[in-house]
């Protein structure tokens, strides 16, 4: 558990005990994970806040998709958090975990289900006497949170080019001909989902969750508004990725049709040339008593070069027609 005190004259943040809250007239941002045991009597002892039943439940899910919801009492933001990148090359898989946000008077609550996620970066750096840009209310501080967790996913996007110049190479190989589709599908799939599951549901949620501040500061508004731009960012990089992926595959498929093309025209171009020639040896090797030329001397001389003179008009026709 991790209480943070800001300084409203300071505009700077230190770390507190519980049994200082009731001195401290400023905003408490209190952060801890849901298996911890006194967060919940404490916020009811200190701050008279009861959270209802299947909000508590919702804190300890470790599979809750992005949410909003608000009381009379207080409001609550779920947010899907980045938490281990997967580093298998080829994968879209995005590894995520639910941070569940409460605002209450001057008090906000962040909720961790499990341990992957945690705010002791942004923590430190505010704890080191950085000063805060942005009111400090529980709706200024969540931005301020909300901002450094987008950014997060704004970085995916330097792995996603990676994975997409990986399928790439392996699909576009000039002499390697790709076989790991299942693989192809998987990272499709992961893509599909992560928009799906993860991006659009937390933009619903976020604007939903804005919807509710009628009543915010101007300052607060322009931030959020800015953590909804750079969201709807990751959506379109997102949706980017998805749509290079298929258009890599079908890429793929024309440039095997086009193999596929010269490989015909090779064969065909060599079934007009060996046709006529065939024709003649057919005819020439007819075995009849009476032909024309068998008796020759030069017999043999004349159909070979006869031969040779079709082909190289069948090449000339086949180069003025620009076949070639």
């Amino acid at each position: 558990m991790h209480i943070t005190y800001f300084d409203a004259q300071t505009q700077q943040a230190q770390l507190i005990q519980a049994e200082q809250l009731k001195n401290c007239q400023g905003m408490i941002w209190l952060d801890v994970l849901s298996t911890d045991t006194h967060w919940q009597s404490l916020i009811e002892t200190e701050f008279g806040l009861v959270l209802e039943d299947q909000h508590i439940l919702d804190t300890r899910n470790p599979n809750h998709p992005p949410f909003q919801d608000d009381t009379d009492a207080y409001a609550m933001l779920i947010f899907r958090a980045l938490s281990l990148p997967n580093g298998k090359l080829g994968s879209f898989e995005v590894d995520s975990a639910p941070i569940v946000f409460i605002t209450y008077k001057n008090l906000l609550i962040s909720i961790h289900p499990t341990a992957k996620t945690n705010f002791d970066e942004i923590r430190s750096r505010w704890l080191r006497g950085s000063r805060i840009r942005a009111p400090l209310t529980p709706d200024g501080i969540i931005c301020l949170l909300l901002s450094w967790l987008t950014d997060q996913y704004l970085s995916l996007r330097v792995a996603f080019v990676e994975q997409i110049e990986h399928w790439q190479t392996q699909l576009l190989h000039p002499s390697k001909r790709f076989q790991d589709w299942l693989s192809l599908l998987k990272a499709s799939s992961h893509l599909r989902q992560y928009r799906l599951a993860i991006i659009e549901p937390q933009e619903t949620a976020l604007d939903e969750w804005r919807d509710e501040r009628i009543e915010m500061d101007s300052r607060i508004t322009t931030r959020l508004a800015d953590v909804q731009e750079h969201f709807r960012r990751v959506n379109r990089d997102a949706e980017i990725c998805q749509n290079d992926l298929e258009n890599l595959v079908q890429i793929y498929f024309s440039a095997t049709n086009q193999r596929m093309n010269d490989i015909m025209r090779v064969l065909t171009i060599a079934s007009v040339i060996f046709l006529p020639l065939n024709l003649l040896a057919g005819i020439y090797g007819m075995n009849f008593e009476h032909m024309p030329g068998l008796s020759a001397t030069d017999g043999f001389t004349v159909v070979i070069v006869g031969m040779l003179a079709i082909v190289l008009l069948i090449l000339g026709i086949f180069r003025w027609k620009n076949w070639l």
